[in-house]
């Protein structure tokens, strides 16, 4: 009976041991913490944003529906627009447009025909109209743009993020006026490191691309600037013709 009872007690010994070293185990494994899932309001508001970030960031650079699945030859195929001046409401004046450049906003807060305060019919209407041509492919030719009104300005070219560019284009090869009138705002990616080195002055370039919608960007002029609102476009393929 004494060893019946001492068996009895040893299993249980055991079973309970092993019990505990499960929810010690447990305890100190985390499944949220482990896996990288937050563990507190703080850290999901901030993954959050995060994710939106990369989420916005990934939408600007990818080509559009329905071109995605779409081989480069078969976007040429569709080319639309080959023409800049066909496109209403590309350079028109948005000087009224919620806008602030030194805060990296280049971007109408209400792109597509919404109102601002103090908002012109005129503006709205040219807004609304290089809305209408969202989603459309275009082919250009022309120059890169320079930073200044200067020939010997610098390329306007960013290299905000390894091997994508935002390029400020000027569909204009011998550009008569300066600074350049009839601009658009490229999203081109490329090899990585080349900077605003990227293309050189006498590059005449053709890009083939879809529209996204409008840049706004400062036309500056000696003694005063005013702001424009350019086609913003993502271009799927380039070619440098000299």
């Amino acid at each position: 009976m004494i060893n019946k009872l001492s068996i009895l007690s040893v299993i249980r010994l055991i079973l309970l041991t092993g019990l505990l070293s499960v929810f010690f185990a447990c305890s100190n494994n985390d499944p949220n913490k482990a896996g990288g899932i937050p563990t507190s309001l703080q850290e999901f508001k901030e993954k959050e944003v995060d994710s939106k970030a990369i989420s916005a960031t990934d939408k600007l650079w990818s080509i559009p529906e329905p071109y995605t699945n779409l081989s480069i030859e078969q976007i040429k195929e569709q080319i639309e627009i080959t023409d800049y001046y066909t496109l209403k409401g590309a350079a028109t004046d948005a000087g009224d447009e919620d806008s602030n450049l030194e805060a990296g906003i280049s971007r109408s807060i209400v792109a597509g025909g919404g109102s601002v305060a103090k908002d012109s019919p005129k503006n709205k209407r040219d807004r609304e109209a290089l809305a209408s041509y969202t989603n459309k492919l275009i082919s250009l030719e022309g120059v890169v743009n320079t930073a200044g009104t200067q020939k010997t300005a610098p390329l306007d070219i960013e290299e905000r993020k390894p091997g994508k560019y935002e390029v400020w284009f000027c569909a204009d090869e011998n550009q008569k006026r300066k600074p350049c009138r009839n601009r658009a705002h490229l999203l081109y990616e490329g090899p990585e490191g080349k900077g605003d080195t990227l293309f050189t002055k006498e590059n005449v370039i053709r890009v083939w691309g879809v529209i996204l919608g409008e840049q706004i960007d400062a036309l500056v002029f000696s003694g005063y600037t005013k702001f424009k609102r350019y086609p913003n476009i993502r271009v799927v393929d380039l070619e440098v013709i000299k």
